[in-house]
């Protein structure tokens, strides 16, 4: 009876922890689709009405770019900051060689995976939410009509 007891309380611990294991899945899921579809909203809106202006509504605390964690980047293929939701105030410099506590050089990573199509770029940032330096994740694909990129991450 014991031994039974035993092996349907390992069986109930491993299914609590697969279904966990799934959630965390689905979660990550839902955030690289939040990811992408601000990415794309973000450059139809370039689209719509320019670089500038699009570069103003991404930095807007209050705008519809920028949901807790989720905001928009927006850089030049040299490095330069054309917008950060997160940061603001670093829009117009120059981050080429800005570099995760790991030695990533995340912008030149991106421009890298934006020349090349797209695609997801992992380093180390701080989350604006929590303060703390977090594993993060960011697509990237290539601005529309100029030789720059557009991205949004998620933290982990």
């Amino acid at each position: 009876m014991a031994k039974q007891i035993l092996t349907i309380a390992i069986f109930v611990l491993g299914l609590t922890a697969s279904l966990a294991f799934a959630s965390t899945a689905d979660k990550v899921l839902v955030h690289e689709d939040i990811a992408k579809r601000l990415v794309n909203k973000g450059i139809a809106h370039i689209k719509a009405v320019g670089p500038e202006q699009a570069a103003r509504d991404f930095m807007d605390q209050d705008g519809e770019f920028i949901k807790g964690s989720f905001y928009l980047l927006f850089y030049k293929s040299d490095g330069t900051c054309i917008a950060l939701g997160a940061k603001p105030e670093v829009a117009g410099k120059n981050r080429f060689d800005v570099h995760d506590p790991d030695g990533i050089y995340q912008v030149r990573e991106m421009i890298k995976t934006a020349k090349a199509g797209g695609g997801w770029v992992k380093y180390k940032y701080a989350n604006p939410v929590t303060g703390e330096i977090q594993k993060k994740e960011t697509w990237v694909l290539p601005a529309p009509d100029m030789d720059a990129f557009v991205g949004c991450g998620i933290y982990y």
